[in-house]
């Protein structure tokens, strides 16, 4: 029987947890597949896996094979670096490649995956088989790994679902910018970059030097996340009852959590990614972000927060929802218009600095023109 290891939080908001779960939108009910957590895959399953991979021989699985695949998951889960090693997850990876198909299965997978990601799976190796299962299956890759030159250019071919997405994951991920990327292909004579995305999926674990803050990190963020999904929910559906118990709930946890990352900077500054991995990183962002009671703190955390954001230590977009809003909690206009506001029932954004120049900025900031965000913020709402 598996079991689960805990599960790991991206803390990246409603919106931006929204923009993966879209990714890789699939029926949750028909699989039930975690990671091996503390037992590895026991030797008789590893033989048969292998067995798998080499009767495949370059071939998709059939369905028989598919089905053996995804039984021997649900049962013992996806391998993990620390229990089974290494060569049981590229052998896992190679099998997932040739499982075209239940599109449903490789979808949900990725999902699963995506929580390892910096961990013990390589982001650029990750992102190359996202892509290629969403090629195969819809004609557009999630990433931009996939590259061809038209006309001595080289281009990201199929186009990319979602910019918003890729924009994001590739800056979540600390991979280069799809422009940086491409410029760099097109100086090669194979339209190759120098990311390595066909190499193996698998890493050695990260380990973390403050275990017990990446704790309490994930501790904080489960309630923020589910009181605001609710809250969503019940927007959605009208009941403004709901919404106004909600919210208050929502001040009171903002405030305890508050207080809680207050001591956390008090004694480390801002938590970096050795401290508490890509994700902890992340969450500690975002519960700044939430902490508007206490605008002096948002403010001393931004300014810890900026050389981190340099180095490629955190999010360049959640850095910038966090500028905009110690700026217009100074009474200033945001910076990089992460801020929207409700206007006769329209979102709009909140007082903003210089808009010619805004989508450049943004750009910078691995942030979508800011009219296609506001164009999706208002479609959610009809």
């Amino acid at each position: 029987m598996r079991t689960q290891v805990e599960f790991r939080w991206r803390g990246m908001g409603a919106f931006l947890i929204f923009l993966l779960a879209q990714s890789f939108q699939t029926s949750a009910a028909t699989f039930d597949i975690g990671l091996d957590g503390s037992q590895a895959h026991p030797a008789n399953v590893g033989e048969r896996l292998d067995a798998l991979l080499r009767d495949a021989d370059g071939r998709q699985l059939n369905r028989a094979e598919l089905d053996e695949f995804k039984a021997i998951l649900v049962k013992h889960g996806w391998p993990t670096y620390r229990t089974s090693g290494p060569a049981s997850i590229e052998v896992c990876a190679g099998l997932l490649k040739r499982s075209g198909l239940d599109f449903d299965f490789q979808k949900y997978m990725l999902a699963v995956l995506d929580q390892q990601v910096g961990d013990d799976i390589r982001p650029a190796a990750y992102a190359r088989i996202a892509d290629q299962a969403y090629t195969a299956h819809e004609g557009v890759q999630l990433y931009g790994t996939l590259h061809r030159r038209v006309e001595g250019k080289v281009v990201a071919d199929p186009p990319v679902k979602s910019e918003g997405t890729m924009l994001f994951f590739r800056d979540f991920y600390g991979l280069p910018s799809l422009e940086e990327e491409l410029a760099e292909s097109t100086g090669s004579a194979d339209a190759s970059s120098s990311m390595d995305y066909d190499g193996s999926l698998s890493q050695p674990s990260a380990v973390y030097t403050r275990p017990d803050i990446r704790k309490l990190l994930g501790e904080l963020i489960d309630p923020d996340q589910s009181l605001r999904h609710a809250l969503s929910k019940a927007r959605a559906e009208g009941d403004s009852a709901r919404v106004e118990e909600l919210q208050a709930k929502i001040a009171e946890a903002d405030r305890e959590n508050t207080r809680k990352i207050k001591q956390v900077f008090d004694e480390v500054g801002f938590p970096t990614r050795e401290m508490v991995g890509i994700d902890g990183v992340s969450t500690a962002l975002l519960l700044v972000q939430h902490a508007d009671e206490d605008p002096e703190f948002q403010k001393r955390a931004l300014t810890l927060a900026e050389p981190l954001m340099k180095t490629r230590g955190m999010s360049r977009r959640q850095y910038a929802m966090l500028t905009d809003r110690v700026a217009l909690a100074s009474g200033h206009p945001q910076i990089f218009g992460t801020q929207m506001m409700l206007e006769n029932g329209t979102y709009v954004l909140q007082p903003t600095l210089d808009l010619e120049n805004l989508d450049r900025r943004r750009r910078e900031m691995a942030l979508g023109p800011y009219r296609k965000m506001l164009e999706s913020a208002n479609s959610d709402r009809d």
